[in-house]
């Protein structure tokens, strides 16, 4: 993504305030006129023309709140010589380590950018505190660590798909074979069937001792269970099938993720919280912060021209706009601090890196395609985010 179509995005984004910024702005720089010196020099005249329409312009920039989200906004991504689009991944904003899904293969990044290329396997999550990678092949299921190395492997009929460790212990791996949900231990041991028939979702570990587990059953009805005794803890009926379950750190609230919207759930299955898009338009993707109840959304309209957008929504009030660009979104990650967001573009071939507060910021990345597929000739394959973890 150049800076021209970058240039393009933002103009779209509505400026908050913009009508009060403008008369602040006016205030402002009519005061600035009415002190200017009596005495007047015919040869300067234009430049004092000038000099007024860039009090003007950049009171509308510093004064106003309006101004200070544009003037972020312009300095971090539209401004070439103060920080434009960076050619290639040289460290990471937040403390942690990202595990990237390829074509060709799990990559391991560590904070200075450095990678690791794990081995020919799919479906990387991380164990927690990052000591473990569970990958699968289409009929194994492995535990590797960061360095690539196998520390045990599990065969079965697959596909296999979706393999998550329980949280906070790791004692528990979950994962899909074919239609099944099954679970193992953490050291590869007790492999067993805990349900017949799931959804396609990625099921989601309850943070605690109790090993309780949430599924998407085949009807849509958002389950827990205890994945120890096979146990209901809930079940709550859902109107349309989720696409993504994601518990908070502290194990109190769950988000469920669908096309028409997302829900916050408690510990009991009951709702908390409803999230809509903006009307028009579905959730392609959502997170939930950790540490917080901040929920980042990417929506787009049905219309193949229309934007994506980044939203991020508070309890009590509607989702507030962060970032719009043309084509697809495909990522969207937390970092461990909750301080910055990880934004797939790929269209743009970039990832943006967000800090949602203030100061807010974007760093954007280019060629992302091609650092993760070395040596490869022709476009390679836009890779994904499939996790950035605590740091070792």
């Amino acid at each position: 993504m150049n800076e021209e179509r970058l240039r393009e995005a933002l103009r779209e984004e509505p400026v908050p305030d913009e009508g009060g910024a403008r008369d602040r702005a006016w205030r402002l720089a009519q005061r600035a006129f009415d002190e200017r010196p009596t005495r007047r020099e015919p040869g300067r005249k234009r430049v004092r023309l000038l000099a007024f329409a860039v009090v003007f312009a950049l009171a509308a920039l510093v004064i106003s709140p309006a101004g200070a989200d544009v003037r972020h906004w312009i300095r971090d991504v539209v401004d070439p010589g103060r920080e434009p689009s960076r050619p290639a991944l040289t460290s990471l904003p937040a403390p942690g380590r990202l595990l990237v899904a390829s074509a060709e293969g799990p990559w391991v990044v560590a904070g200075d950018g450095s990678k690791r290329l794990l081995g020919d396997f799919a479906e990387p999550t991380w164990s927690p505190h990052g000591k473990f990678v569970a990958v699968t092949t289409p009929h194994e299921l492995l535990a590797v660590e960061p360095d690539g190395d196998v520390h045990w492997s599990i065969a079965r009929g697959g596909p296999i798909r979706f393999p998550r460790w329980s949280q906070p212990d790791g004692y528990r791996i979950a994962y899909l074979d074919g239609d099944a949900l099954r679970v193992i231990a953490g050291d590869g041991g007790g492999d067993r069937l805990l349900r017949a028939r799931v959804a396609s979702v990625a099921p989601a570990w309850r943070p605690g001792p109790r090993h309780d587990l949430t599924y998407v059953a085949p009807d849509g009805a958002v389950t827990t269970v205890a994945a120890d005794s096979g146990g209901t803890v809930f079940h709550t009926p859902a109107a349309a099938v989720p696409t993504a379950l994601q518990w908070s750190a502290n194990g109190r609230r769950l988000l469920v993720t669908g096309r028409d919207g997302a829900l916050l759930l408690d510990r009991k299955g009951q709702i908390l919280m409803r999230v809509a898009p903006p009307p028009g338009a579905r959730i392609e993707r959502a997170a939930l912060a950790p540490g917080s109840r901040r929920i980042a959304l990417v929506t787009r309209r049905a219309d193949p021209a229309a934007p994506s957008r980044l939203l991020v929504s508070h309890p009590g009030s509607a989702p507030r706009p962060l970032f719009s660009g043309p084509g697809r979104f495909s990522d969207l990650t937390w970092s461990p601090d909750g301080r910055w967001l990880l934004l797939g573009w790929r269209d743009a071939d970039q990832w943006l890196f967000l800090q949602p507060g203030r100061p807010r910021r974007i760093v954007a990345i280019s060629n992302i395609s091609a650092q993760f597929a070395p040596g490869q000739a022709g476009r390679a394959a836009f890779p994904s985010v499939a996790g950035w973890c605590c740091s070792p």
